[in-house]
């Protein structure tokens, strides 16, 4: 069988992986490859807007075929096993294609049947979801049409996409149901799984203004378990509960794509995720095999705000790692932007030792306290950078 060989090979055409591949380009590397199956390329932080009638849907995607950067070749497959030793990479459709390194930037995948009952809901309507793109739709009817009953919004700790984006459709469907006069009749509740609303205290107040404001139950240590017919199964430390529910919105369970752990690129205590160093993004194991984003083991990092900061610094230390200089050191920055209402937002970065963070240009206002600036920023402004700015390897 011929191997196709590539000097920086990509797995994953994603935010990280099309963006890691534009910037090894830019960075002067001849020879790009990049795996990734998916015909369409969705930019997720817009689906909480979509879910919520606040964007089109025409808005979300565009052709992966127009986002491929120039001079990175394309293997239209899945890659299914790699071998980390001589970093040939199987794929789907039989062909074998390898690296000199390869970054991982595989995602992460949508796994309802975690929750038991949970993608029957989903079918049948009872539960929603605004974090998967073919259930915006019926988010936005279930939302703009529920004026009474119970309403349970879940939040839970890592692995989560986006985590703290999973407070938007909260925020923002209450903010419709209190302009429309519906919210009085609506019990709103939260269930998180952790102790804490977040682990920044500063950016966990500024949440429990906006939840307390809109009258929200919030009930930490509490996961929803199961879904049987109109009841939610609700466990925590106390044991279990049913409660009946009207509308159900599920920040999904997110599970680690099957080539990682097919391929021996996990570790025990990584849950089936890329065993990287989290400072350098570097595997822990075979040295000239990267990971980033949502599938890789960085603990609080899966936002693309954080992507914008490991892909860059992926791409650095494949330079340095060759030319045997020190490598450069990614310290956890992530980004938690959360519409507190239809025109505000609050735009937090903190980093993993829970220091808040500024990289805006921006220095006039405080970010984390929920303004119109921040909404705009998130809403129009960075759907444009995202597209031809972070995309294309400038941003």
């Amino acid at each position: 069988m011929t191997t196709h060989r590539h000097d920086v090979l990509v797995i994953g055409a994603g935010n990280g992986g099309l963006a890691t591949a534009a910037r090894l380009r830019r960075r002067g590397c001849a020879d790009v490859g990049l795996v990734e199956p998916s015909e369409r390329h969705v930019y997720k932080p817009l689906q909480n807007y979509v879910g919520l009638g606040l964007a089109r849907t025409d808005e979300l995607s565009r052709p992966q075929a127009d986002l491929i950067p120039d001079g990175v070749t394309w293997h239209r497959t899945a890659a299914v096993a790699i071998d980390p030793v001589t970093r040939v990479v199987t794929c789907a459709d039989g062909t074998e294609v390898a690296g000199a390194d390869i970054v991982l930037a595989p995602g992460a995948t949508l796994d309802w049947d975690a929750v038991p009952g949970a993608a029957d809901a989903l079918q049948r309507g009872l539960a929603i979801s605004t974090f998967d793109d073919a259930l915006l739709d019926r988010a936005w009817e279930r939302i703009r049409t529920l004026e009474r009953g119970t309403a349970i919004f879940t939040l839970h700790g890592q692995p989560a996409s986006g985590r703290e984006t999973a407070l938007k459709p909260l925020l923002l469907a209450c903010d419709l149901w209190r302009r429309t006069g519906v919210l009085d009749a609506i019990d709103v509740v939260l269930v998180h799984d952790e102790s804490r609303l977040h682990p920044v205290a500063d950016i966990e107040g500024e949440w429990r203004r906006h939840l307390d404001g809109a009258g929200i139950d919030v009930r930490l240590g509490v996961r929803v378990a199961a879904v049987e017919g109109d009841e939610v199964v609700l466990a925590s430390e106390a044991g279990e509960r049913r409660e009946r529910v009207d509308l159900l919105h599920l920040l999904p369970p997110y599970a680690a794509a099957p080539v990682v752990a097919a391929s021996a690129l996990d570790a025990p205590g990584t849950d089936g995720f890329v065993d990287v160093d989290v400072e350098t993004l570097r595997h822990r194991t075979h040295p000239r095999i990267w990971g980033i984003g949502d599938g890789a083991a960085l603990g609080d990092a899966r936002t693309g705000g954080a992507l914008r900061k490991q892909t860059r610094i992926v791409v650095e230390n494949i330079r340095h790692a060759r030319a045997g200089e020190p490598l450069e050191r990614y310290d956890g920055y992530t980004v938690a932007p959360v519409a507190t209402g239809r025109g505000r937002l609050s735009f937090a970065e903190y980093d993993r030792s829970g220091s808040m963070r500024r990289s805006l240009p921006v220095r006039v206002r405080d970010q984390l306290r929920a303004h119109r600036a921040w909404y705009v920023l998130d809403r129009h402004v960075l759907p444009q950078v995202y597209w031809h700015g972070i995309l294309t390897g400038r941003v």
